[in-house]
């Protein structure tokens, strides 16, 4: 068998991920951008399993509804799966935005994800997860805040409420129209981290389109959290009042149908459609 060039580091190809790219890339002949999308909807659509994926772990943190004035020892726990390292999408931010960079992305994800499993991280449980001191994990929790996101951690959740994740702050400025570089800018999140969060939208918006209402079905047919489809339903409820937001809400929709083949045209939206039809990053 020919050996195509490959793309991916060394430290790249040790990855479950990495392993499966090259495969694509040598066995079957496909091209990166190809093998990639090929990737990102295997992690998508198919991975839906209870089992660890390598870099997740189990945490037991306190429950969300705990309020705080009584020790730990006698707070509820809940067992939560965290995301510390999410394979060469973390090598590929790490590569954009720096270690620091890529620790608040980490952050951003890991208190999301606890929230989204009734669980919230405490500051200090960042930073041993981190591996960081608690004053680094303050300054990126602030330069993250600033950035218009919340970040739910035990010392303000029943202060200021669980707030607008990153995944709704990504899918709220998308369509209210920025580009995906724009979006990149504004949050620091790759392009493909943007597009795996738009597919995860696109699932919800498309159960709603087909009259699938009730919370708990919706959480069965897309595999997300009952939390963060909150978050998604309303940001669709918001694009009523909202010109902009509603046309790219219906260029969307279009696309996911034609993606999943019931339409066989789609409307030229110029290069947001292109970019949206595109493989990730």
């Amino acid at each position: 068998m020919r050996e195509l060039e490959n793309p991916l580091s060394r430290i790249e190809l040790k990855s479950f991920e990495g392993d499966f790219l090259y495969e694509l890339i040598n066995s079957y002949e496909l091209s990166p951008k190809l093998s990639e999308q090929i990737l990102l909807s295997a992690k998508t659509s198919l991975l839906r399993t209870h089992e660890l994926r390598e870099g997740q772990i189990v945490a037991v943190v306190v429950g969300v509804d705990e309020k705080s004035g009584k020790p730990v020892e006698k707070m509820k726990k809940k067992k939560v799966v965290l995301t510390l390292k999410n394979g060469l999408e973390d090598m590929s931010n790490l590569r954009q935005f720096g270690r620091a960079g890529l620790r608040q992305i980490i952050i951003q994800r890991i208190t999301g994800e606890a929230i989204e499993q009734y669980g919230v991280l405490s500051q200090e449980d960042l930073s041993y997860y981190l591996n960081c001191s608690k004053r680094t994990i303050k300054r990126d929790v602030q330069a993250i805040r600033e950035r218009g996101i919340a970040v739910t951690t035990r010392g303000v959740l029943h202060n200021i409420g669980r707030g607008q994740t990153h995944k709704a702050k990504i899918i709220r400025l998308y369509l209210e129209d920025y580009t995906y570089s724009e979006i990149k800018r504004k949050i620091g999140h790759s392009i493909g981290s943007i597009k795996r969060y738009l597919e995860s939208f696109s699932k919800v918006l498309m159960a709603k389109h087909f009259g699938i209402t009730n919370l708990s079905e919706l959480s069965s047919v897309t595999g997300l959290s009952k939390y963060l489809i909150k978050q998604y339903i309303r940001i669709i409820s918001d694009t009523q009042t909202d010109p902009v937001m509603s046309s790219n809400l219906s260029v969307l929709l279009e696309q996911s149908q034609y993606r999943m083949g019931l339409k066989k045209t789609i409307t030229d939206d110029g290069l947001r459609a292109e970019v949206s039809m595109g493989g990730c990053e």
